[in-house]
């Protein structure tokens, strides 16, 4: 009887040392950092813009160096600016990883220029912004017998797509007052490319007295002069310029100051 008893006890020693082990090996490779997240640094996102659409791509790894596979991996994901407006979320269903896999994905989502300007996001077409990162991992590990729920974050700098449209200043030709010169400057992220038009015209009391095209350099500091044709009798009191990017509606205007078109 003592021996049977002695050998329950042994089993019994020997079952929970077992579960011990797998508590231990399940749980162990979390805080040691042996299954890890890498999200994102912003170097590595990457920015395209089409008709209106900004696509921005950013790069994941996820890196299982426990001890069992990892199954029902699910990434869900939140886009967020720095006064917390929703810009994007979804989810990435990544499924089973083995023991010591290493996966990697991309997490990429549109902002719809026109959909911005609908929510009142326009401060991030003319402002730089931070765009918050929050991926929530979830999973079941050790054969389902362990579930896990972990957050992690990460803050990548938005640049402003217009960082800045202004008309600055007039000159009257000396020798034809008829012709009227407008200076005006843009400066806009590298993300747009190419070129753009740029339509511009006189007011006067409101009614367009003329009006020129050009075009106009993206992605860079433009600076320029606008030439217009004045009939005569006609006294201009604003300059108004405007660009056309999809998605971008831009104006900038110019009141003059009495007695410099007369």
């Amino acid at each position: 009887m003592a021996s049977r008893t002695r050998a329950l006890g042994a089993g019994v020693a020997v079952v929970n040392l077992v579960i011990f082990i797998l508590a231990f090996t399940s749980i162990y490779p979390f805080p040691a950092g042996d299954f890890k997240v890498d999200l994102p640094s912003p170097n590595e996102v990457t920015w395209t813009y089409d008709s209106g659409l900004v696509t921005v791509t950013a790069p994941y790894s996820v890196d299982n160096g426990g001890f069992y596979s990892v199954e029902d991996l699910t990434l869900d994901y939140q886009v967020t600016n720095y006064t917390g407006m929703m810009i994007a979320e979804d989810s990435v269903e990544v499924g089973t990883m083995k023991a010591g896999e290493v996966t990697s994905g991309e997490i990429e989502f549109e902002l719809d220029l026109l959909d911005m300007y609908a929510r009142g996001l326009t401060w991030m077409v003319f402002n730089d912004d931070l765009l918050d990162f929050v991926v929530e991992i979830s999973c079941f590990y050790t054969m389902k017998l362990v579930s896990l729920d972990a957050v992690y974050s990460v803050s990548i700098p938005w640049d402003a797509l217009i960082q800045s449209f202004s008309v600055d200043s007039l000159r009257v030709d000396p020798l034809n007052p008829q012709t009227v010169m407008v200076d005006y400057s843009l400066t806009t992220s590298d993300i747009l490319q190419g070129s753009t038009a740029l339509h511009a015209e006189l007011l006067e009391g409101g009614v367009t007295v003329s009006e020129t095209d050009e075009t106009v350099m993206l992605g860079r500091s433009s600076t320029g002069t606008v030439t217009f044709n004045v009939p005569l009798g006609i006294v201009p009191d604003t300059a108004v310029v405007e660009i056309d990017i999809p998605g971008l509606p831009a104006v900038a205007s110019y009141e003059f100051p009495l007695g410099v078109v007369t």
